[in-house]
């Protein structure tokens, strides 16, 4: 069933353009990894806060602050990551059974002892391994860039603050990072990591409180299997579950009960201030002003960049005086705001490799499909030109149609008719359901090349 010979020839034939489409996809993947900065990212997407940029940008705004969601969300699900795998797709699928018959090439194969089962199966199986080779080139680029330019798959047990305040306490970052209430103890050592962190001491103090309770969030979301972002958004899932507490509890060095209270303490305070919320935002909006009248800038840009009110004692002054607020109120909240912003930074960088890995299998299996259906009209066809005409065209118009879904509610119905509605980045980033929709993608493309394989073999060929 497979012909090593003719696998070398079409090997031979084909690496060439093999070797251009994987480059400039992975590429482009890499530079998507290598410019992603977590702090502009959340900077940007505090600028447009309640605008209606963000409601029509929806879940996306928030998918696009980590690394994994910005791929997802742009390259992956968006047409940068599809478009080339999708030519080198059709051209190649073109190439290795309809144009050699077009050229008359496929006649002087025939005339060998091989048989034709022989010929359109190893054509199938290099169209498919070429895909396989292409995404692992893409995986193998998007790792070692995450890690050079952001230390995100070993090294990163510890950011660079926890560092230089184990120096100063003459411990192993290691330990310290299980225990963040040690910089907190010492003056020395909360001056340091605040100095490496860029922030002053009241904002690193808030930052580690922050921190220490986020790890709780992750180390409780790992016991209940669920995406960290959901335990973020609802802390109370974890009193749900002994084992989660007792995760959680252990991240922050607390005992169950301890942490258990402090935690319904922290939700009780927080729906008894929801009510004030509004009016505690519009304070800070008036400040923002104020403020940004002194510095003489947008007020935008001033609440998306905090420290350069902290730095500035005019404008602190003129903020607090214009919120109706006392000084210690306004510099806490203007503190939790740019200590929540680290937190969200350091989490933006957390790379799951088996989600990336998953994210990159979706996207081969999708282009299997695809390349099943070019593969299915090159064995029917015998011109190149009919062979493109729906080889071609039916991918495209799919593509075309699922970007077209996501324009407009209306044209939400376009998803239907596409195979990228069984791909979706998200789903994966987000723990949700996919396997049972890449079953189907594998199915569909086997199905397609077995068709392909099966009419080739019984049809006539102008030999």
């Amino acid at each position: 069933m497979f012909s090593s010979t003719i696998f070398k020839q079409t090997l031979k034939q084909n690496w060439k353009l093999w070797a251009i489409f994987t480059a400039l996809t992975a590429a482009i993947a890499a530079v998507f990894i290598a410019v992603f900065d977590p702090q502009l990212i959340k900077t940007l997407t505090d600028s447009i806060g309640d605008t209606e940029i963000a409601d029509m940008a929806g879940d996306r705004l928030d998918d696009a602050t980590s690394i994994l969601g910005m791929l997802g969300e742009n390259f992956y699900g968006g047409l940068l990551g599809a478009i080339l795998p999708l030519i080198f797709v059709i051209m190649t699928a073109n190439s290795l059974i309809a144009s050699q018959v077009d050229r008359g090439s496929m006649a002087y194969t025939l005339s060998t002892p091989i048989k034709r089962t022989k010929v359109v199966f190893t054509q199938a199986i290099y169209m498919i391994l070429s895909l396989f080779a292409m995404f692992a080139v893409v995986v193998g680029a998007g790792l070692a860039v995450a890690q050079i330019s952001h230390s995100a798959l070993w090294g990163n047990e510890y950011t660079d603050d926890v560092e230089a305040a184990a120096t100063t306490l003459d411990v192993a970052p290691e330990d310290l990072n299980e225990n963040l209430d040690q910089i907190l103890e010492d003056p020395d050592a909360l001056a340091a990591g605040a100095e490496e962190r860029d922030v002053d001491t009241d904002v690193y103090a808030t930052y580690l409180q922050l921190k220490t309770m986020d790890n709780a969030y992750v180390a409780a979301a790992d016991e209940l299997d669920v995406d960290a972002d959901d335990v973020r958004s609802d802390p109370s899932v974890i009193l749900n579950s002994d084992a989660a507490t007792e995760a959680a509890a252990d991240a922050t060095g607390m005992d169950s009960a301890t942490f258990s209270a402090t935690l319904t303490e922290q939700l009780e305070q927080q729906a008894a201030s929801a009510d004030q919320a509004e009016q505690v935002q519009e304070q800070m909006l008036t400040g923002m002003s104020a403020a940004a009248e002194v510095l003489d800038m947008d007020a935008a840009d001033v609440s998306s960049d905090l420290s350069v009110l902290k730095d500035n004692p005019d404008a602190m002054s003129a903020a607090v005086e214009a919120s109706g607020m006392d000084e210690d109120t306004f510099t806490g909240l203007v503190n939790q705001e740019i200590a929540s912003s680290e937190v969200s930074a350091d989490a933006a960088v957390d790379f799951n490799v088996p989600q990336y890995l998953e994210i990159n299998l979706g996207a081969f299996l999708l282009m299997v499909a695809y390349s099943g259906i070019a593969f299915m009209f090159s064995c029917i066809f015998n011109l190149s030109k009919n062979s493109l005409a729906l080889g071609a065209g039916i991918p495209v118009a799919s593509l075309i149609f699922y970007i077209m879904s996501g324009t407009s509610d209306s044209l939400e119905k376009l998803k239907y008719v596409s195979l990228n509605t069984l791909y979706s980045p998200t789903d994966i980033i987000h723990s949700g359901t996919f396997w049972p929709q890449f079953a189907i993608l594998g199915a569909t493309g086997l199905v397609l090349y077995g068709i392909g394989i099966k009419v080739f073999k019984e049809k006539d060929l102008p030999l």
